[in-house]
């Protein structure tokens, strides 16, 4: 018998221990990748079942997502326009009240109106 446990050290004097190993290991490591291949082409072959679910939850979920965004993104564009409205009619106002103001001041008596 061979025990090849990492516990029990075995030594070959010549190396022909580690030519047999690698050469027991190669057919072995084949048929391992042979077998993988086979299991591979074989799923390749077979049809899948149709996620018809799947996949419309995740279209809804998309659209949803797509939706809520320009939505989220309209509210906040809508919001901004509201401000600069309010801060314009805020800016007018100032300038009429500024018109206002500057229409209700005496003239000064050394100023000499102009001629139109």
């Amino acid at each position: 018998m061979n025990d090849l446990s990492p516990g029990c050290p075995t030594h070959a004097p010549d190396g022909s221990h580690d030519d047999a190993k690698q050469q027991s290991a190669q057919p072995s490591l084949q048929r391992a990748f042979m077998d993988r291949a086979r299991r591979a082409v074989e799923r390749e072959h077979e049809k899948t079942p149709r996620r018809l679910g799947q996949h419309l939850v995740a279209l809804a979920a998309a659209f949803a997502l797509t939706f809520g965004i320009v939505y989220v993104f309209d509210a906040f564009l809508t919001s901004m326009q509201k401000v600069m409205r309010m801060m314009d009619e805020q800016e007018e106002r100032q300038q009429q009240e500024e018109a206002d103001r500057k229409k209700k001041e005496p003239i000064p008596a050394y100023v000499v109106p102009p001629s139109d």
